[in-house]
């Protein structure tokens, strides 16, 4: 009876200690290769951004549910269920149409947002309780199926680039962007320390992109012995001190919340849709009165932020420092939330010392690189939209470490000196002023390791190949050390996104020029040639003229199909509602009409009264 109960504890206590690396889904004995520390390379560790993991719907048994075409379902950012959505709203909208009134429809809506991205929800200790899965990849490049290489390269085309670190010292490191905190940040500790044992190697590189850079700052803070384990730090564009969008939602500084601005340019200056299709969206979105309308909308923030975002820590760690404490207050202070708030507490302190984090990183002799960007302005959800620089996503404070500039489309003020507040710049007649005037680096942490992208898009930057190139070359070589050691990569670059040029590139290459005629055959290639020389050129950022030349040549030989660029009928019918009526929608403007056509009357009758009284 001993004997056995011995085996059976035993046999327990081995499954213990193997579990941890199982959930890694590799035994963490297992090594997959032996350069060890001879190895010229670094293993590298890439820390993706928001949305940039794989997270799919399960069944209750944690099998991947699939699509009509065999695809897992994606849970990020939320499941749609078409069917579901028309079952619960379409009731509600129909009667809401026909008596121009909420019949229902605000609450339809927060249960549409409930069922769609209730699939993230986290319970009151910040655990996500619903039936999602992370598709994880705890082996390198090298041992990644043609599946998996197809899940990365959906989200960083590492198949469009060439690196010359080998595939079996490159790994991708996934986690939930909805998930807990801690736990991501503990967990790409062991991570680092599975690709240590699986390289050989006592030493990796790790590159936080976005997002990834709270997961970074995270483990710093928590696990200071992180500090041993590392060669280079690579940041791209981190959120180290949050995004005022989600601070701007978080204290309930909505934008599109009023109506004024919601009929009157909202949808254009978000440039998630083209100019003709936000003016249809504002013409459209009068079919109900202003108040059904903003009303629905406004339920609809209140569950989104109130029961999914706020019981989120990785949320949380995105919401600026400075906003944090107000965004507690209102949604962190009841008992219940208790957990949740000391683990959001937690990152506050991380968050805050961030700087000093990265600053010891340096102190310790590790590499740390950064890359920003800046005069994109800020998608205008919030109210901080157009009060600070920024990428779109991430003001130009949080991805820089403190970098100064003047606000989008304005300039540093005339005579304006560098601030020169850095401890790490290596000589102080350095001028880390950009070009343009906009952007004083001086004032950032790593003024001489941190390289600047004018008007990047940061929900683009994977199509950046210039930032990806220089990420590969830090990855790979220790060649550059600062901004300073490749000419082609000076601090101040532009930002691009290349999809376009590369697309018309690869139809003008299949194009048989033997078959054209000798004009058409030289427009052609000479349209490649400048296509080719401006996509070379890393310090090229405005290659429309290069995307003009092939459009041109390629619709005139009828390769691709002319696209119309003209205003459509609603650039102007929007503006004139908006002039005439506000905000109102259809079924209010008769009662508005009627009154534009009594008050001269009115107005008329009143002035004969008192003219003869």
């Amino acid at each position: 009876m001993k004997k056995t109960l011995k085996k059976a504890l035993a046999l327990i206590l081995c499954f213990a200690l193997l579990v941890p690396a199982a959930v890694l889904g590799v035994s963490a004995a297992e090594k997959k290769t032996d350069c060890g520390d001879d190895c010229e390379f670094y293993p590298t560790i890439i820390i993706p951004g928001l949305g940039q993991s794989s997270v799919c719907v399960t069944d209750d048994d944690g099998e991947f549910l699939l699509d009509k075409d065999g695809k897992k379902i994606s849970a990020f950012p939320a499941y749609i269920q078409i069917g579901d959505i028309i079952k619960k709203a379409a009731l509600p909208l129909i009667l809401s149409l026909l008596t121009q009134s909420d019949r229902g429809l605000s609450d339809a809506i927060k249960e549409v947002i409930r069922s769609c991205f209730g699939i993230n929800q986290a319970d009151l200790k910040a655990q996500i309780v619903t039936n999602v899965k992370v598709e994880k990849f705890p082996y390198s490049f090298a041992e990644c199926s043609e599946y998996d290489m197809s899940v990365i390269n959906s989200h960083i085309p590492f198949n469009k680039y060439h690196t010359d670190l080998p595939y079996d010292h490159l790994y991708y490191f996934t986690y939930n962007s909805f998930g807990n905190h801690i736990d991501t940040a503990l967990e790409l500790y062991d991570y680092i320390q599975m690709v240590k044992e699986q390289t050989g190697h006592d030493k990796v590189n790790i590159v936080p992109i976005s997002q990834g850079g709270t997961i970074a700052s995270a483990m710093f803070q928590y696990k200071p012995e992180i500090y041993d384990d590392l060669h280079k730090v690579i940041f791209i564009v981190p959120c180290l001190d949050g995004s005022t969008i989600i601070g701007d939602v978080f204290n309930d500084r909505v934008n599109f919340l009023n109506p004024e601005y919601l009929y009157n340019g909202f949808f254009e200056e978000s440039r998630l849709v083209d100019k003709n299709t936000a003016k249809l969206i504002e013409v459209v979105a009068r079919i109900l009165p202003d108040d059904v309308l903003v009303g629905a909308l406004s339920e609809a923030v209140d569950v989104l932020v109130g029961e999914i975002m706020t019981r989120s820590t990785s949320m949380w760690a995105m919401c600026p420092s400075g906003d944090y404490p107000t965004a507690r207050e209102k949604y962190l202070s009841a008992p219940e939330m208790a957990e949740i708030r000391k683990q959001t507490d937690q990152y506050y302190q991380a968050q805050l010392n961030s700087r000093a984090n990265i600053q010891k990183l340096v102190d310790k002799g590790i590499q740390v690189f950064n890359v920003a960007q800046y005069d994109y302005a800020m998608i205008n959800v919030g109210e901080s939209w157009n009060t600070e620089n920024g990428d779109y996503i991430i003001q130009l404070d949080s991805t820089s470490m403190g970098a100064y500039a003047a606000n989008c489309g304005e300039t540093l003020p005339e005579g304006y000196q560098q601030a020169n507040t850095s401890p790490n710049c290596s000589d102080p007649t350095h001028n880390h002023i950009s070009p343009d005037n906009v952007v004083d680096a001086s004032a950032g942490l790593l003024p001489d390791s941190t390289w600047y992208f004018d008007g990047q898009r940061h929900d683009l930057t994977q199509h950046n190949d210039v930032i990806l190139e220089i990420a590969f070359e830090l990855i790979a070589h220790d060649d550059i050390t600062d901004v300073y050691s490749d000419e082609r990569f000076p601090q101040f670059l532009s930002g691009r996104d290349v999809r376009a040029i590369e697309g018309l590139l690869e139809q003008a290459k299949e194009v048989d020029a033997s078959s054209l005629s000798a004009e058409d055959a030289a427009a052609l290639n000479a349209a490649i040639a400048k296509a080719e020389a401006d996509l070379a050129d890393s310090t090229s950022g405005d290659l429309s003229k290069a995307v003009d030349g092939l459009t041109d040549i390629l619709v005139k030989i009828g390769v691709v199909e002319p696209v119309d660029t003209s205003d459509n009928i609603f650039t102007k019918i929007s503006p004139a509602l908006f002039n005439l009526f506000g905000s109102n929608g259809f079924s209010e403007m008769p009662k508005l009409i009627l009154n534009m056509l009594i008050k001269p009357i009115y107005e008329t009758i009143n002035s004969i009264i008192a003219a003869i009284v």
